[in-house]
């Protein structure tokens, strides 16, 4: 209440100032006695022009009373300009005070925030305070480490605040030293594979699936490391084993209604892949427990490294049909036809003498439309 008080105050002084300087402006009495200094000037005229005989004696007397008479009327004028002036003035006084006001709430209605709930000034003294004594807490914190890069309790400490800060390189580095030198926790395995995972932007690479597993081992029921671990699945493209993994996590009595709507999402996209249907992208993000949804850029990051690690698994051990089929599949719903035919013909050499094989394999690439692509090749 006492802000508003000051605010109406100096919104008065303001407006008083400008109408005191509007009231007394001198135009007016500049106008005036520029008019007197011209009719004196024309009485002069008068009396020069009837020295030189230019004029008689009624002539110039009836000049002068012809001057004295536009000067009465001036005056008479002026008086009564003045009084309509002084009302319009009085006029505007009135209008301006209550227009300005007016106007000052109306934009700061419209462009302030007059519903924000007051904060004491003890309340934002404390706010920065605890922030300035967080960012000083991790300031010595990093010294610490600095130099002693072997104190474990300090990464234990930073690590999660990384994380909360989403600084998740350095949540991940920190998470990693403190299993090594304290030993491994489901806490800080747990903290670690979050980490890794939202700093590659949604991929469980190989660290964070190492550490999924291990967390597995600890605690078996842990929701996070089985999602994490069937979305490895998925990434690399075995999405019958992802799918056996998500539906088996719908029927844990942990599950929470969210994580249930995010499985049926993932069951349903993966199901896609797996007919090797297109899948659009912003229908399809991939969800990360306990992260942030990636942007439709990351999307597409993960989608191709999701065919970029199947692709290179197979290339070491292509003793894998059903692979092959994911990645010629993956191929097709990506708008990659080019390496989808070069799939076909590296598992057609990776599966040479394996003849049930081979047919699954052709089997798919009829399907796909593959096979006439891969003809048109060798006979090129």
């Amino acid at each position: 209440m006492l802000l508003w008080i000051v605010f109406s105050v100096l919104t008065a002084g303001v407006v008083a100032t400008l109408l005191w300087w509007y009231r007394h402006a001198p135009a007016e009495a500049l106008d005036a006695d520029a008019d007197v200094f011209v009719y004196a000037d024309q009485l002069s005229q008068i009396d020069a022009d009837r020295a030189k005989g230019l004029l008689t004696d009624a002539e110039a007397v009836s000049a002068r009373a012809e001057v004295g008479r536009r000067l009465l009327a001036r005056a008479t004028a002026s008086t009564t300009g003045n009084a309509e002036t002084a009302r319009g003035s009085t006029r505007l006084a009135v209008a301006a005070s209550v227009a300005i006001p007016v106007a000052a709430l109306a934009l700061y209605v419209g462009l302030g925030s007059p519903g924000l709930p007051d904060v004491p000034h003890a309340g934002r003294t404390e706010t920065a305070a605890a922030r300035d004594g967080v960012d000083a807490l991790i300031a010595r914190v990093e010294d610490r480490l600095r130099a002693v890069p072997d104190d474990g309790n300090g990464w234990d400490v930073i690590a999660p605040i990384y994380l909360r800060m989403e600084r998740y390189g350095q949540a991940a580095e920190a998470f990693a030293n403190a299993n090594r030198l304290l030993g491994e926790t489901p806490k800080r395995l747990a903290g670690f594979a979050q980490a890794e995972i939202l700093a590659n932007n949604g991929i469980v690479n190989a660290n964070a699936k190492i550490a999924a597993e291990r967390l597995l081992a600890l605690e078996p029921d842990r929701l996070d490391a089985r999602m994490w671990l069937a979305l490895a699945k998925e990434q690399d493209g075995r999405f019958n084993d992802a799918l056996a993994d998500y539906r088996a996590l719908l029927s844990s009595p942990q599950m929470t209604p969210a994580m249930t709507s995010a499985v049926e999402v993932r069951i349903g996209a993966v199901e896609r892949l797996a007919r090797g249907d297109k899948i659009e992208l912003g229908q399809n993000a991939i969800e990360v427990p306990q992260g942030r949804p990636p942007a439709p850029a990351d999307q597409q990051a993960m989608i191709e490294g999701m065919v970029a690690r199947l692709a290179s698994r197979l290339q070491t051990d292509g003793n894998d049909p059903s692979g092959w089929v994911q990645l010629m599949r993956s191929y097709k719903v990506l708008g990659r036809n080019d390496d989808a035919v070069k799939a076909l013909q590296d598992a057609r050499k990776a599966l040479a003498g394996n003849n049930s094989s081979l047919d699954q394999i052709n089997t798919a690439a009829s399907e796909l439309g593959i096979e006439a692509g891969a003809k048109d090749s060798e006979q090129k």
